[in-house]
């Protein structure tokens, strides 16, 4: 089947081709590379999304979402070459704070000690007293130039490896899930294939990478929890509410949705019951105490003060009515006496 592949150069189109086979000559011609290599780089390029440059040039190469998803899937299951890299990271807690890190952002800048690229996944062992592979991630950035990397001090533990930090190169990379469990500790990892210590980054395959991946079934925030919730539709144009940061917590979402479940606590929607296979795992994760009354050094408690609701349920709970916020049992009153 042909694959429509668009090029574009520096955010402007460069062409549309048929498929990947014209993108890879039109590719070879402009970059005068031999067609082969073009057409990995175009395959890596839209089922990863990983850019090619080229000095200051930036390529990418853009195919249908759910070619790019199937495409993806048949690479991984068949340990194609082209198939994203899978690494096993470590970090050290008496030198950075991780688990705080990720309890106030979903994106992290994190040290370049390999050629890291979009759609590699980093499992990251955690050392010092813990031992054990907590969590899973995914490079967005392969790459970030000096002046977009973000510094946050107060994660550093190490004032020396913060000022050291300051002189290395950076990737990014997104939040993807976390556990806890003995079965990822450093003796377990040595039954399943590991040799010797984790000191540096290193990539993992066979039955070492298989062992680790299985306890990570899902993707805490891909997709389903916006910067901003819709607050009113007004002359065709959408007013916004920020949404505040306890509600993008990832890991105290995972807390609040593992009690709750994915079921709206005010409408009770389940979208996968509705909408099927296409709505698994969706659901918004609503702060019940508002921002002001929230104190500096505040510890969000995901069962207390989370709850699971649906995007229109958000919304108006975001919304002020007479100067006040509505409860959540306040809105699903409404809800109910609108249905009778």
């Amino acid at each position: 089947m042909a694959i429509p592949i668009t090029i574009i150069k520096n955010d402007n189109l460069l062409f549309d081709a048929i498929n990947i086979q014209e993108a890879a000559m039109i590719l070879a011609e402009a970059l005068n590379m031999n067609t082969p290599k073009c057409n990995d780089l175009i395959e890596r390029g839209y089922v990863y999304n990983i850019p090619y440059y080229v000095k200051e040039d930036e390529y990418r190469f853009i195919a249908p979402k759910e070619v790019a998803n199937k495409r993806r899937k048949e690479l991984e299951e068949n340990n194609h070459n082209n198939a994203r890299r899978i690494w096993l990271v470590p970090a050290n807690p008496n030198e950075y704070d991780l688990e705080s890190a990720f309890s106030r952002y979903e994106t992290l800048d994190w040290k370049r000690s390999c050629n890291y690229e979009n759609g590699d996944i980093l499992f990251m062992y955690v050392s010092g007293n813990i031992k054990k592979v907590r969590y899973k991630v995914e490079v967005i950035e392969g790459l970030i130039r000096t002046n977009n990397v973000t510094y946050d001090e107060a994660l550093w533990i190490d004032d020396e490896k913060f000022k050291q930090s300051k002189e290395w190169k950076y990737m990014r990379f997104r939040f993807v899930d976390e556990v806890d469990t003995a079965e990822l500790s450093l003796k377990k990892l040595r039954e399943h294939g590991l040799k010797g210590n984790i000191q540096g980054a290193m990539k993992i395959t066979g039955d070492l990478r298989d062992y680790i991946m299985s306890f990570f079934k899902q993707d805490l925030t891909e997709g389903y929890y916006p910067d901003e919730v819709s607050q009113i539709l007004e002359e065709g144009k959408r007013k916004t509410v920020t949404v505040n940061v306890y509600e993008r917590n990832p890991i105290a979402r995972k807390r609040c949705i593992e009690y709750y479940g994915f079921q709206c606590q005010a409408c009770e929607v389940d979208f996968e019951n509705r909408y099927g296979e296409v709505g698994k795992d969706f659901i918004h994760v609503h702060h019940i105490k508002p921002l002001h009354e929230i104190q500096q050094g505040y510890i969000v408690n995901p069962i207390q003060d989370l709850v699971p609701v649906c995007p229109n349920c958000h919304a108006m709970l975001h919304r002020q009515e007479n100067g006040r916020y509505l409860s959540i049992e306040q809105l699903k009153e409404r809800i109910l006496n609108v249905a009778k």
